[in-house]
C-alpha cells in the first residue's frame, strides 16, 4: 500500500532546511520502502502498512534539530480527494488536518462562506480560492487557529503530481 507523509513548515526560504537526499534516507533508516520524496515542501511517498507518525517526528526532530509535523495519507484517500467536483475548479489546495474534527469544528466551518470549501472525510479540506493563497485568510494558520489542530496544504498540482508517483 502507498503513502504519503506530508511534512509541515520545511524549506521555507533560509528557514528550516532540509535536503530531499537526506530525508530519503532517513525514511528508508526507518524501514520505510520504495521511497521517494517529491518537491521540496516535503512529501515523502513511501509503501510500509505500519508506518508510526509520533516515531516519524521523532527521528526527524533528532536529525534535523527542529519539531517537522507530519501528516499522512494513503493512496485511496487521495484519488477520492481528486474525485471530488471542487477539485477540478481553478485555484485549489487542500488542508490535510492532523485529525479528524468533531461535529462542533465542521458547524464552526459551516459559517464560513467567503470562498467554496468542503470537509472531506472530517480530515482535509478542499478549498477552492476566490483569490490567490498569499491573499486568502484560509491558509494553514487560519485553520490551526480556528480548529486547534496541525495542518498543512498543497495545491492541486502537487497533489496529482503525488499521486502519478504512488
Amino acid at each position: 500500500m502507498s503513502f504519503v507523509a506530508l511534512l509541515r513548515g520545511i524549506n521555507l526560504g533560509s528557514r528550516n532546511k532540509v535536503d530531499m537526499k537526506s530525508l530519503k534516507a532517513l525514511f528508508e533508516e526507518m524501514g520505510y520502502e520504495n521511497v521517494q520524496t517529491y518537491i521540496q515542501t516535503g512529501n515523502v511517498i513511501f509503501d510500509n502498512a505500519a508506518y508510526d507518525v509520533p516515531a516519524i517526528e521523532t527521528a526527524l526532530l533528532k536529525k534535523y534539530g527542529f519539531e517537522i509535523p507530519v501528516i499522512v495519507r494513503t493512496r485511496e484517500e487521495l484519488e477520492e480527494i481528486q474525485k471530488h467536483p471542487i477539485f477540478l475548479k481553478d485555484q485549489v489546495y487542500i488542508m490535510f488536518l492532523a485529525h479528524e474534527i468533531s461535529d462542533e469544528q465542521q458547524a464552526l466551518l459551516g459559517e464560513l462562506v467567503e470562498d467554496e470549501f468542503v470537509v472531506w472525510n472530517r480530515k482535509n479540506i478542499i478549498i477552492n480560492l476566490s483569490k490567490s493563497y498569499h491573499k486568502t485568510k484560509f491558509t494553514n494558520n487560519f485553520f490551526e487557529k480556528k480548529l486547534g489542530m496541525g495542518s498543512t496544504a498543497r495545491n492541486q498540482n502537487t497533489v496529482n503530481k503525488i499521486l502519478l508517483k504512488m
